[in-house]
């Protein structure tokens, strides 16, 4: 495989120089030596507007694991909520959709839905995702009896609760089956990125010993994982890209430990192939990974663990080809939960710190939402803002840009109900 080119000194719109000499795959990888003369700071929370976003109880008693989406078929930008009915233990619950105000990010009344009612699984796990096909279909993945279900809507439908059509097109009658390729016991994974025009979900659990890969419409799902492990190599990530078909992978060769980001196709028979090295991350793994298209430039942006205290981010221009670094993003102590999403001219990374792991770090992190912001410069070069603490809600917070309203929004639940704000990444 191909190594990836050392380069020079590469200007920063941040505060520091980044100088990194790469290495064979089998030495010590990227060595980092960063110059500063202070390091990044996290800027105060940027939420305004705080409120109840369910004023007429409409979501009251609804507990489970929640998503927001825009409505890509909806010529008001209008916002979809999705969640299984009850949180905590195991049980077959309905799933319920609603629709939320583009603009004032409040639930329209009168509009929950049970879409299906053979949810089947444990929230603190999670709960329904959204997914949408090649053609243009809507739909929702979620955990049931004998593994992964598929409410699908209509391409371009007019009706935005219409999620009526299981994965070959037939009338779920309210109880959509299990996809062809999933196992009983097995999850819909959380995508690191709002619903792109995909074939393929992530599943984990049931049959799957990592992260599995399938076809919504057949063949064999992909346990990246195992494949991996019968290569010499140990997975620690994996994520959809967005090419269709290709995931990115962290992995280490057993032998060796040296680490790298790999980009490969999924092949439908159980295996992966036209597998490339990307980027070397030397003896240290990412142990998470996201990436979207950049609405400006057309570019991949990458975003990757670099060691406890940064976040990578990387530009990548196709599958097979080298990732660039843009630059390494100070962070705090315990990132997690990598989601990356779009505005018309921004892609936003949103990760958590969460109040278990800050209490295991020495510098006693602050619990919360955290976004980097990668932003185009008039010639077209991508750049990364300073991480940004956007609230100090973390676990259970969706952050999703709204079209309508040409804003970033931040939703989470407290006891007292659904709450949103409007935020600046």
């Amino acid at each position: 495989m191909p190594l990836l080119k050392a380069v020079g000194e590469i200007p920063r719109r941040t505060m520091f120089r980044l100088r990194f000499v790469a290495h064979g795959f089998g030495a010590p990888g990227l060595i980092f030596v960063v110059v500063a003369a202070c390091l990044l700071a996290v800027r105060p929370a940027g939420a305004s507007n705080c409120g109840a976003i369910d004023p007429n109880g409409e979501l009251a008693g609804i507990t489970g694991d929640f998503e927001l989406t825009a409505d890509p078929d909806d010529p008001q930008g209008g916002v979809l909520f999705v969640s299984n009915t009850t949180g905590g233990t195991l049980a077959t619950q309905n799933v319920v959709v609603a629709q939320l105000d583009g603009m004032t990010g409040t639930v329209i009344p009168n509009t929950l839905t049970t879409v299906a009612n053979n949810y089947y699984g444990n929230s603190s796990f999670n709960g329904p995702e959204w997914f949408r096909t090649p053609q243009g279909n809507l739909g929702i993945v979620y955990a049931g009896d004998g593994g992964v279900h598929l409410a699908l809507r209509p391409p371009s439908s007019q009706m935005w609760n219409a999620f009526q059509y299981d994965y070959s097109g037939a009338p779920t009658l309210g109880s959509p089956p299990p996809l062809p390729n999933t196992q009983p016991g097995a999850y819909a994974s959380p995508p690191n990125q709002p619903p792109a025009e995909e074939s393929f979900y992530a599943g984990y659990k049931g049959g799957c010993t990592s992260l599995c890969f399938a076809n919504y419409q057949g063949g064999l799902a992909t346990d990246v994982g195992q494949v991996l492990s019968a290569q010499g190599y140990a997975m620690r990530s994996a994520a959809p890209s967005p090419w269709d078909g290709y995931i990115y992978y962290s992995a280490c060769k057993t032998a060796t430990g040296a680490c790298g980001i790999f980009t490969a196709a999924i092949d439908g028979q159980g295996g992966l192939s036209e597998q490339t090295l990307v980027a070397r991350t030397g003896t240290q793994a990412s142990l998470q990974v996201a990436a979207y298209r950049h609405p400006v430039t057309g570019v991949v942006v990458v975003f990757a663990n670099a060691g406890a205290g940064a976040i990578a981010v990387w530009t990548h221009p196709s599958p097979a080809a080298q990732m660039a670094p843009v630059t390494d993003a100070s962070v705090p102590i315990g990132a997690d939960h990598f989601r990356a999403a779009a505005s018309a001219t921004q892609v936003v990374l949103n990760f958590l710190i969460k109040s278990a792991q800050s209490s295991k770090s020495s510098t006693q992190s602050t619990p919360g939402s955290y976004t980097i912001a990668v932003s185009a410069a008039a010639d077209g070069t991508l750049y990364a803002e300073p991480a940004q603490f956007i609230s100090a809600h973390g676990a259970g917070s969706e952050l999703d840009w709204y079209p309508a309203a040409g804003s970033w929004r931040i939703v989470y639940r407290e006891s007292a109900g659904y709450v949103g704000c409007w935020v600046t990444p």
